[in-house]
């Protein structure tokens, strides 16, 4: 009988293992591609190409045989224009956070202390305004009615947001500064810091 030569069975073992792991990283090859495809498929903001040869359908007509109710205000304080008056226009802070309140943020420790009344939000520093409040969704969105400036910038709208403790009482306030309407609208703040109730 003879005798088996090694040299033959390696050059086939490796060529298998060639073959096998080509093979392999075909598979995940196709299959990456497949997984690209379905991804993009998924994709809900891509806009399906429009058939030329289906003429454009007409919107769906809508009845409304009762008229609507007036809208109310908008519980989306971003969506709503800060420049509106509140549903309740006497609608005020509540007393957990009308007081004098420490500054903890570096950023807010140049104007000090923050003395909230019933009708006048005022700075140590010199700074006050009376203001309205706008919305109650997500904190508080007052409307400085005099555009207090911090670092030589006005800002017009401030956001109260209550921190509370494991008892439920509020102990601090993050408040955010808006320089504009517009920034407002975006949610996009110009200073944000934290007070301590004093």
């Amino acid at each position: 009988m003879a005798k088996p030569n090694p040299g033959v069975n390696r050059a086939s073992n490796s060529g298998w293992i060639r073959g096998t792991r080509g093979r392999l990283w075909r598979r995940w090859l196709v299959l990456g591609a497949v997984g690209s495809l379905v991804l993009a498929g998924c994709d809900r903001s891509a806009v399906a190409p429009e058939d030329s040869t289906t003429p454009p359908t007409a919107a769906p007509e809508t009845i409304n045989p009762t008229p609507e109710a007036a809208p109310t205000a908008s519980p989306d304080p971003i969506a709503q224009a800060p420049n509106q008056v509140p549903a309740n226009p006497t609608a005020q802070l509540p007393d957990t956070l009308v007081k004098q309140w420490e500054p903890i943020s570096n950023v807010l420790v140049a104007f000090g202390t923050m003395t909230v009344t019933p009708s006048e939000v005022t700075w140590s520093s010199g700074q006050s305004s009376p203001y309205t409040l706008v919305s109650t969704e997500g904190g508080f969105l007052l409307k400085l009615e005099t555009s207090p400036k911090f670092y030589d910038t006005p800002n017009p709208f401030i956001k109260l947001i209550p921190e509370t403790n494991e008892t439920g009482a509020v102990t601090s306030i993050e408040v955010a500064f808006y320089d504009s309407e517009a920034q407002l609208q975006k949610d996009e703040y110009i200073m944000y810091g934290s007070y301590f109730v004093n």
